[in-house]
């Protein structure tokens, strides 16, 4: 695939974006010093070319995620599919992607708490079981996401995931919650249009999802094949991991641009990181660099290269 080449404009576009995907046409073009007009046919254009996927809201609601690892054996590009066709209509499940190296898929499931997380995972077993080789779970209890500043080097602005644990959403909450959940640039009056919901009410609605950390963050998907990089998730085993051990990744990938997500998990692995490198020599010097700041603390390393995302929206109940 022929990569696709971005002007300082588009950049500096893309890092506003970053930084808040619902910021209005208006708010950008001040502060990359162009036109609304421009900045509107720019945006227009890197969604027209793929480069921008969609845009997203992430809500917190009081789910847990539960990132899950999946070998496969004895299964044909056609079965795959269906797999994947099955986990992508499924309510908690998001964040579907292929892989390679030793693992072939992996997910994330949104789940209340263990119990309900079982209950969905032998629903899933239950369907893939015959292809199953081995699986690994691993749960978040903290993550930050940097976004793409590796397409511009920009300074890093972590957004923290917080979770909120009750939320009482009538019909109005839950028609405005859909349709921002599916497109995080939808505009005041376009959901007015959808719902009949009064612009002034839609927008205390939102203000209050946001005082309420129920609207967690405002995210913009892009396909990092369309300007050469290749996305890997790195999955860290550590030992003796002391407070100030999780303080220093947590500014190593505040420091790193070609980090976009770290986490902090429970289970079958300690630390999570998603990476971009246009090489895979960019990524054999991280993967060192990496064990040369923390070799002491690591007790097993794993990496696998990503391709395209299946899925970044998930329904929970509330949204339903």
């Amino acid at each position: 695939m022929p990569e696709i080449n971005l002007d300082m404009l588009d950049k500096k576009i893309l890092n506003q974006l970053n930084q808040n995907a619902r910021a209005s046409y208006s708010e950008i073009a001040k502060k990359v010093r162009s036109s609304k007009e421009v900045v509107n046919y720019r945006i227009k254009r890197l969604l027209k070319s793929g480069i921008i996927k969609e845009f997203v809201t992430i809500y917190g609601l009081g789910y847990w995620a539960y990132k899950v690892l999946i070998q496969f054996e004895k299964m044909s590009g056609e079965e795959e599919k269906e797999i994947l066709k099955f986990l992508k209509s499924h309510h908690n499940t998001n964040w579907i992607t292929p892989c390679s190296g030793n693992w072939d898929l992996v997910f994330a499931v949104m789940a209340r708490d263990p119990k309900h997380f079982d209950e969905i995972l032998r629903g899933i077993i239950t369907k893939i079981g015959p292809f199953l080789q081995d699986y690994k779970i691993s749960t978040s209890i903290g993550s930050e996401t940097f976004g793409h500043t590796y397409i511009l080097g920009s300074v890093k602005e972590p957004k923290k995931i917080t979770r909120q644990t009750v939320w009482d959403f009538d019909l109005k909450d839950k028609k405005i919650a859909k349709l921002l959940h599916k497109d995080a640039r939808i505009s005041l009056t376009d959901i007015y249009k959808q719902t009949k919901i009064p612009v002034d009410t839609i927008k205390y609605r939102i203000k209050k999802m946001h005082e309420n950390c129920i609207i967690r963050r405002y995210r913009m998907i892009l396909d990092p094949t369309k300007l050469g990089y290749n996305r890997y998730e790195i999955f860290i085993r550590c030992i003796n991991l002391t407070d100030p051990v999780i303080s220093k990744f947590r500014e190593y990938a505040k420091q790193n641009p070609n980090i976009e997500y770290l986490s902090r998990c429970v289970g079958s692995w300690d630390i999570e990181f998603t990476v971009h490198f246009k090489h895979s020599s960019d990524l054999r010097t991280f993967v060192l660099d990496v064990k040369k700041e923390f070799g002491e603390y690591i007790k097993n390393f794993e990496s696998v290269t990503l391709f395209d995302t299946i899925n970044f929206v998930y329904y929970p109940e509330e949204l339903r």
